[in-house]
């Protein structure tokens, strides 16, 4: 019964949109240079063949592309990568978080569900190997920030180990399943803040201070931390989002002055 309800739980749990899959790797051949300005995509036929997906689900990725002004859309003659700076290209795939806006909502409602149980659970559950392996998390994260890298990507694996400091294996695969989105949240973020280093330094913090919290072994504390640090995020990328949808909205209005 338990193995049971923890293999339904496990494919309740959130997944990208295989366009979205799709998108990443689409927009990835353009940032390694596979596919140069001016080259002609594979056909549809093609792709859907490479990636193993549906014909819908190749087609939204390449409309997601057009939306985004990577490439341009001919009938009758196919896709064409469209001239652009390679920054604009690098940054692509946070842009395409904004196709995904209502997603990301959703998950950050899920997370302050889920990760104040966690939370909760980890104080009364953690063992010494755990805390551990969230502190090797935030050294990693210190490390990033001498160096001027991003902590994007980093910062999810600490909510990764807090999960697994649960000791409730369907848990820990949910929280995995969040970190994707988690990354690009954390990128759009990082592209949009005003002092980038302030803002490195206080991720570093507001994850010390959650750890602390969870080694006094209140249950209440912790669940209450937990979704005071989510709150605080969603507050930040909310207003990135917000951001950026004015800043798409502006470019759009101004290609159709244009045209």
């Amino acid at each position: 019964m338990t193995n049971e309800y923890a293999r339904t739980t496990a494919s309740a749990a959130p997944r990208e949109s295989l366009s979205t899959q799709t998108l990443d790797q689409l927009i990835g051949w353009l940032k390694d240079g596979t596919f140069k300005p001016g080259s002609k995509l594979p056909s549809q036929n093609e792709l859907v063949d490479h990636f193993g997906v549906s014909r819908t689900g190749i087609r939204e990725a390449l409309q997601m592309m057009a939306v985004l002004n990577l490439i341009d859309i001919r009938p009758g003659s196919g896709c064409f990568v469209k001239t652009v700076s390679t920054e604009y290209i690098v940054h692509a795939d946070v842009l395409a978080l904004l196709l995904e806006k209502e997603a990301l909502m959703d998950v950050i409602e899920a997370r302050k569900l889920v990760e104040s149980g966690i939370a909760a659970l980890a104080t009364e559950r953690a063992v010494a190997e755990d805390f551990w392996r969230m502190e090797d998390v935030l050294i990693s994260i210190d490390r990033a920030i001498q160096k001027g890298e991003t902590i994007a990507t980093i910062a999810t694996e600490f909510h990764c180990a807090l999960a697994e400091a649960s000791h409730n294996a369907v848990l820990a695969k949910l929280v995995r399943s969040f970190t994707r989105l988690m990354a690009r949240a954390g990128d759009l973020l990082e592209s949009s803040v005003v002092d980038l280093d302030a803002f490195k330094r206080y991720e570093l913090t507001s994850h010390q201070d959650l750890l602390n919290v969870v080694k006094l072994r209140d249950p209440e504390k912790s669940r209450k931390a937990m979704i005071d640090h989510i709150s605080y995020s969603e507050g930040l990328i909310v207003d990135a989002l917000n951001r950026a949808d004015k800043v798409e909205a502006e470019s759009l209005e101004g290609a159709v002055v244009t045209a």
